[in-house]
């Protein structure tokens, strides 16, 4: 990151040697700074255990209803041949119906203690932000905020990843498992590991539970699980199969979806081993990781959680206020600056470059700024470094070697810069 804007009194010019970092003017310092954007940030930590919990309630609602009608027609067609049923066909009636109410009594037990775990989840999290809040002048209660929100970024990113027993012996260690919603994960586990063997059953189940929430969100996930359903039926030469799970599962879509079915259906004459590009992509095995994708992106948006990390997020907003338009560039190297590390410097590849209102001159060699207590000298050819840098390395060999260029040159030979 560099721009070498700076005038000295030698009149020497001076070559980019220098590295530049930004700095913004604010009000106040960081450690005086409110703690209240910060909390905004924290939806999904107030949304997520609500939306469980309003799923529970959904899921409830619909058990009880069915049951409860079930329950009522069989009342009824029992009322209905009274005079004609006998003593132990009504028994044995009665007592079916006695075993589906204690089953769904069972099943509301398990549902209740579920909406009671979100709740303490809701609470703890409430009472975690109230604190934040109201103490955030307070050193002590602000770091133990700060800690508990990089445990948690650092837990979420373990779980999107995949690293589910290294995410929930973390939790457990650090006794945060009411923060993080570890759950959400496991249970979409299952989904992933099936389309992972190239199965959809667990995702069509899992569209089934969350069917009207989808709906709302004009997800295509089902549709193209019953898409991929067809082709693998179309890969094993399956084609009347085919045809006839069509019919049931992706004619219902034909209002909205004709031409991607009329390509679908295409399969039938070409088949998996044609060389036609338009129909050799629906039989590319990449379609199941397209799969998985959009199942995660869906179940993050059903949950109210983003779908990039917490990690991915905060290293890209502060990456984004240090990139500059020198940013990549070898002849402006910095040792402090993380964009001139490859591993950072792809991950802020998509962001724009950041507004600069100060700049600073940076030593290549020390990675320091340079002030008036470590002012800039200029070599002969040029090259600008700072005078710290200057000294260790005459120290160290008795001689000033231009590490870009590789020149020698006597320390009396260097003159200081200034900085207007």
């Amino acid at each position: 990151m560099s721009n070498t804007e700076t005038s000295k009194k030698a009149n020497v010019s001076i070559s980019p040697t220098t590295t530049t970092t930004t700095t913004t003017s604010s009000n106040s310092s960081s450690n005086d700074c409110s703690i209240i954007g910060e909390i905004q940030l924290e939806r999904s930590l107030l949304k997520v255990p609500f939306e469980c919990i309003n799923k529970s309630f959904r899921i409830s609602q619909k058990s009880i209803e069915k049951e409860m009608n079930n329950v009522i027609t069989q009342i009824t067609e029992i009322n209905k041949k009274r005079l004609t049923i006998s003593k132990d066909d009504a028994i044995n009636t009665v007592d079916k119906l006695l075993n589906r109410v204690q089953q769904l009594k069972r099943k509301m037990e398990d549902v209740k203690l579920e909406e009671e775990q979100q709740i303490k989840k809701l609470k703890s999290r409430l009472s975690h932000l109230n604190i934040a809040t109201n103490c955030q002048n307070q050193k002590d209660h602000r770091e133990m905020f700060n800690n508990t929100r990089i445990n948690r970024i650092l837990i979420d990113y373990f779980l999107r990843e995949g690293y589910y027993d290294s995410a929930i012996e973390f939790s457990n260690q650090l006794k945060i498992k009411d923060f993080v919603d570890i759950e959400i994960f496991l249970s979409s586990k299952k989904v992933v590991e099936g389309l992972n063997k190239f199965d959809c059953t667990e995702a069509l189940n899992w569209c089934n539970e969350n069917k009207s929430k989808l709906k709302k969100i004009n997800s295509t996930l089902e549709f193209n699980l019953r898409i991929q359903e067809f082709i693998e039926l179309v890969r094993l030469g399956k084609m009347m199969q085919a045809i006839a799970y069509a019919k049931v599962h992706i004619s219902p879509n034909s209002s909205t979806n004709m031409k991607e079915i009329q390509r679908v259906a295409a399969t039938l004459v070409f088949k998996k081993d044609t060389t036609c590009d338009r129909y050799k992509k629906l039989f590319d095995s990449k379609k199941w990781s397209e799969l998985i994708c959009q199942f995660k992106n869906d179940n993050f948006q059903l949950h109210s959680l983003s779908t990039k990390s917490m990690l991915d997020i905060s290293l890209q907003s502060g990456l984004s206020v240090l990139k500059t338009s020198s940013c990549g560039n070898e002849s402006t190297f910095n040792v402090n600056c993380p964009l001139c590390d490859p591993s950072f410097r792809a991950l802020a590849t998509s962001l724009p470059v950041s507004l600069q209102s100060h700049s600073s001159l940076v030593c290549r060699i020390t990675g320091e700024i340079m002030n008036e207590d470590n002012y800039p000298m200029v070599l002969p050819n040029g090259n600008v470094f700072s005078k710290r840098a200057i000294i260790d390395m005459y120290k160290k060999q008795d001689k000033i070697i231009d590490p870009r260029s590789g020149n020698e040159y006597k320390l009396e030979e260097l003159k200081r810069a200034y900085i207007s």
